[in-house]
């Protein structure tokens, strides 16, 4: 009798198993039209977080000249994906070869409009996050976009070289109102310390020595490595 018995337990355990992955299977497509939005749990949350970063930065734009500097910069997130941010920064310039090279064929100096520095009030917005495995090691990451504008500061050679070409450059302070584009990501450590690489693209209106008389669209743009806390 047990013998009989044992097939058919056998059998109707076998149905049961079957049966529950088929309505587990049932139950995760129930709604196939439901969207998933969160797929990882976030470790570090930005909501009501305050965050300060120095950078150093690098210009990619002048061609005759060296131009480097640094980065100050605050925000203030208001919420999970929205911040306001100040950013401050200060450039140093020095002629580099190809301004040398110039003046030794030309016998006379090339136009140059470089930075002197920087003040915007940036909006960010941060939609995305995720993580990274290296060396066995998981750092997650934020990655943000900021439009802004403010007061930027530069010098130019304009007027001594549409009135003295020959003479050495002059150069003569001027303040611009940009529009300011940049993306960030922003690598977390730990809960409180994050490293970030920034390219910040700037727009501004001003003459040049080919059109002395008008005011055309030119840009800057900068590569940032910065390091931060947060609070």
């Amino acid at each position: 009798m047990l013998i009989k018995i044992l097939p058919l337990m056998f059998i109707l355990c076998s149905l049961t198993a079957f049966a529950g992955e088929k309505d587990l299977y049932d139950f995760l497509w129930l709604d196939p039209d439901k969207s998933v939005y969160v797929l990882q749990n976030k470790i570090y949350p930005k909501d009501k977080s305050l965050y300060l970063d120095i950078g150093y930065v690098s210009n990619q734009t002048s061609n005759f000249q060296d131009t480097a500097g640094g980065q100050l910069k605050v925000g203030y997130f208001f919420k999970e994906e929205w911040a306001v941010e100040l950013n401050y920064m200060q450039y140093t310039n020095s002629d580099n070869t190809a301004f040398d090279s110039v003046g030794v064929i030309n016998g006379a100096q090339p136009f140059v409009r470089r930075p002197i520095q920087n003040t915007t009030v940036f909006l960010i917005w941060s939609p995305f996050y995720g993580k990274i495995n290296t060396f066995n090691e998981i750092y997650y990451f934020d990655w943000s976009f900021g439009v802004g504008t403010g007061t930027y500061e530069m010098e130019s050679s304009l007027d001594s070289n549409i009135n003295n070409p020959n003479d050495p450059n002059v150069y003569k302070t001027e303040t611009f109102t940009p529009a300011q584009l940049k993306t960030t990501l922003k690598f977390h450590l730990n809960k409180s310390v994050h490293l970030g690489i920034e390219y910040l693209n700037t727009n501004y209106q001003a003459a040049t020595p080919k059109s002395p008389n008008t005011d055309k669209w030119q840009q800057n743009n900068d590569l940032i490595f910065s390091i931060g806390v947060s609070f």
